[in-house]
């Protein structure tokens, strides 16, 4: 079809306006008291093209605040952009679980995906439907969690012949899981580099001369919020809940009366009451905290509702109002509930935690409890002690639950003991004490593990390279290189390694083992390649297109079509 005949084809004319809509409805973060584009701080996590080029049914995972929303965002942004300079490419639908806990059949499109009343009349009777059956829907489902199990059944089946990406905190029945890495100190610069260029280096000197702890800075949430409240003669918060008070303060300034609205309204909704009289005042006032929510199947409210601009938020402000409770009680029945989660550590971080915990533990909430312990302001010492030793005995059995607890526990303790254990005769205690500093992920933790690349047992050697691939700090990243130089099974594991990073500083010593390498080797790094995404590989790889060896252009030509997006 020629451009003249495209302008009078109702198909293309809609497919360009729907396109056109998606962007303008996804380009901005809903950011309390600022307006920031997605595109503009936008840092890609690593191996996610990879994992979009495997996979038809893929499910980004991630704590809350962990980017899964923004990702799926930026994906329907992209095939946006995309499907406006190619009619016949993939059409993004974008859902909304956690505003919307249904999913429209396919006759119901497009009023399901709450276009407006213009553009649902410009709509072709079986344009949707033909998109399905053309393979050519990108169904992207934000909060997948949020939806009952029979409702996702229904929708694989209903959506069969469609790419399906969703977001959940975990992992989905049917789905291939990614779990979003958190940023490393190469995503860190670069997003401060784009929040905040004139003062990105001072901001990232400060991280560190406060020693912000990686659970708030590899999250980009809290990063954000970090952004936000920096200022050069102020220390930085390094807790969590501190963070959102002095985020609060920026945002609300000395509004006490919007303050206590919100909390009323938060512990409200968390309560699932009613709070319709307070809304349209709190929606006014919250400077963007709140935000409407409008009915999908129409332009206009059919009464009036609001959701907090993050789940985290409305935690935080229904943690503020229990806290001004007399007593524990109105949160005691609330233990057990896994939505209460988040409230329960921001009540934990905005006081004395002790009542809580025990409340916790007399429940069977061991580790609930001990992430409000991870999390808390205050905490007696000696409870705070026998919680962190339970967790040592369960993390090194093989909880994982117990590990993710650990990495947002301050101090450095647990790191010191198990480091200790890199000293044992035993070479199977030196491997387990590895593989537990790897999953800290803790700069203190990486100083303990370098010198022992040259430990004398090849397992150890080999793990002590896969935890270092785990590190948010660039520091591993030479030792790891030195590592692809060494013998041939530790050069493996540093290929590995290196693409978990996925530094552009590994690009050249991976293209050349992906030419010279043994077949392990060249697997290995070919793999590596595809998780770095650099512009910068492609000269080197459309050059070994041109090679004579048959397997080396096949691993040119699959890591070209990652790298240019061809998934």
């Amino acid at each position: 079809m020629n451009s003249l005949a495209a302008l009078f084809d109702p198909a293309v004319r809609f497919q360009r306006a729907y396109a056109a809509y998606l962007q303008t409805r996804l380009r901005y973060l809903p950011c309390p008291g600022a307006r920031v584009a997605l595109e503009s701080v936008w840092v890609e996590p690593c191996g996610l093209r990879a994992a979009l080029a495997r996979n038809a049914r893929l499910v980004v995972t991630g704590a809350p605040g962990s980017g899964k929303t923004t990702t799926l965002a930026h994906l329907a942004i992209t095939a946006a952009r995309t499907l406006l300079e190619n009619p016949h490419a993939p059409v993004p639908l974008f859902f909304s679980a956690r505003a919307d806990p249904t999913l429209p059949r396919l006759f119901d499109l497009p009023r399901g995906l709450n276009l407006s009343n213009a553009l649902v009349a410009q709509t072709p009777r079986i344009f949707f439907a033909s998109a399905f059956a053309s393979r050519r829907a990108l169904v992207l489902i934000d909060d997948a969690d949020a939806l009952a199990a029979e409702t996702m059944r229904a929708a694989l089946k209903e959506y069969k012949n469609a790419t399906i990406i969703a977001s959940a905190e975990n992992l989905l029945p049917d789905f291939v899981a990614y779990d979003l890495p958190g940023f490393r100190d190469g995503d860190l610069a670069a997003f401060a580099k784009n929040f905040d260029a004139p003062n990105a280096a001072a901001f990232l000197s400060a991280l560190k001369t406060n020693e912000v702890p990686r659970a708030l800075t590899a999250n980009p949430l809290t990063l954000s919020l970090l952004a936000r409240v920096w200022r050069s003669d102020a220390p930085l918060p390094t807790r969590r809940a501190d963070l959102f008070d002095a985020s609060a303060r920026e945002i609300l300034g000395d509004a006490d009366e919007t303050l206590e609205l919100l909390e009323g309204v938060a512990l409200a909704m968390q309560r699932g009451h009613p709070v319709s009289n307070e809304l349209p005042r709190g929606v006014a006032k919250s400077r963007g905290l709140l935000r409407a929510a409008k009915n999908r199947a129409v332009d206009t409210f059919t009464s009036f509702s609001a959701r907090f601009t993050h789940d985290l938020w409305q935690a935080y402000f229904a943690a503020r109002a229990l806290r001004h409770a007399p007593d524990f009680a109105p949160l005691r029945d609330h233990l057990s509930d896994p939505a209460w989660r988040d409230v329960i550590l921001f009540y934990a971080g905005l006081g004395d935690a002790t009542e809580l915990i025990l409340n916790l533990q007399s429940q069977g909430e061991a580790i609930l409890a001990a992430h409000a312990a991870a999390h808390a302001r205050d905490l007696r010492a000696d409870l705070r002690a026998a919680v962190t030793r339970d967790l040592v005995h369960r993390a090194w059995d093989g909880d994982p639950r117990a590990l993710a607890v650990l990495r947002e526990m301050p101090g450095d303790a647990v790191v010191d003991e198990w480091a200790a254990k890199l000293k044992d005769a035993d070479p199977a205690i030196r491997l387990r004490a590895a593989e537990m500093l790897g999953h800290l992920q803790t700069d203190r933790g990486v100083d303990y593990l370098l010198p022992h690349l040259r430990d004398v047992n090849g397992d150890v050697r080999d793990q002590v390279v896969k935890a270092l691939g785990r590190a948010y700090t660039d520091r591993v990243i030479e030792p790891l290189l030195v590592a692809l130089r060494g013998e041939p099974r530790l050069r493996v594991a540093a290929a590995k390694a290196l693409g978990e990073i996925a530094s552009d500083k590994a690009l050249p010593a991976l293209v050349v083992d992906l030419q010279t390498g043994e077949p392990e080797l060249r697997a290995a790094a070919a793999d590596a390649l595809k998780r770095i995404h650099s512009p910068l590989l492609i000269e080197s790889l459309e050059g070994l297109m041109q090679s004579p060896d048959e397997e080396l252009r096949r691993y040119a030509e699959d890591i070209l079509a990652i790298v240019n997006g061809r998934n």
